[in-house]
């Protein structure tokens, strides 16, 4: 596919001025000329300078020490996306007029009209703070060939109904004195495997989509999506955990009673 024809793909979507968050599977679009930049360029010209793209750059399996334990690495606005989170979030950050969060584990990059506006909203103790945002401005939740596993949104949801899901961890981040410096974080969202559970709730009245060559990429209203999740999970706390036995961040969810905020679990899977 060239950047030509993902643009005229796009165009049953929707896309122009939209205010979007992108989960992007690369491998779902089959052969791309010129790959996950020519991707990125297709998607800054269907949303256009009217509108917002923001796409997760999250760094914790380096900076809470996942990839060697013991030994995380800094934050900075040049390290590179986990590699989790794909070839699409990392070509996106390098794409002039990006601009990136500073948040050690879980930084947003965003483009367009309202990426300063969307990224300011981000703190230590906030991080889903540009999620927050879309929402409040009815954004889109944009799934390149991914399910729902990858909707960090849904996070809101969790925040919303008090569910034992966010936690209190420490990362290092390095100051504008060149130095790493250990910042406390709070509400840090855990494992989202769960999160696929919500696929069989979903109206497909709600979804616009068109094909890929392996799956489909969807337009969901981030409003919808919040709750839809926030109703599952007011019914059972645990309805969108996962199911694996070594999971300890679904563990401590289904262990943690009430509303407080459990302290630095072992890193699992987290978007």
């Amino acid at each position: 596919m060239t950047r030509e024809d993902i643009v005229r793909l796009f165009e049953g979507l929707s896309l122009r001025g939209n205010q979007v968050v992108i989960h992007a599977a690369l491998s779902s679009f089959g052969h791309v000329d010129g790959g996950a930049v020519t991707l990125c360029a297709a998607l800054l010209d269907a949303v256009g300078e009217s509108g917002t793209i923001l796409i997760p750059a999250f760094t914790y399996a380096e900076t809470l020490g996942g990839r060697a334990p013991g030994r995380p690495v800094a934050y900075h606005a040049d390290l590179p996306v986990s590699r989790e989170i794909g070839t699409v979030a990392e070509a996106f950050r390098h794409l002039p007029g990006v601009l990136r969060s500073s948040h050690p584990t879980h930084s947003f990059c965003a483009w367009g009209r309202q990426a300063r506006e969307v990224l300011s909203t981000q703190r230590d103790n906030n991080p889903l703070g540009p999620l927050k945002k879309l929402n409040v401005v009815q954004g889109q939740v944009l799934l390149l060939g991914t399910s729902l596993q990858a909707a960090t949104a849904i996070h809101l949801a969790e925040e919303r109904v008090g569910a034992p899901a966010l936690t209190r961890r420490t990362a290092l981040r390095v100051n504008a004195a060149g130095y790493a410096e250990r910042a406390v974080l709070e509400n840090v969202p855990g494992c989202n495997l769960g999160f696929v559970k919500l696929e069989q709730h979903l109206d497909p009245a709600k979804v616009r989509a068109v094909a890929l060559a392996h799956g489909a990429a969807r337009k969901v209203p981030i409003r919808y999506l919040v709750q839809l999740a926030s109703a599952l999970l007011e019914r059972d706390p645990h309805a969108l955990s996962c199911e694996r036995s070594d999971c300890q961040s679904c563990a401590a969810k289904r262990e943690t009673s009430g509303t407080g905020t459990p302290d630095e679990p072992a890193l699992g899977t987290q978007g």
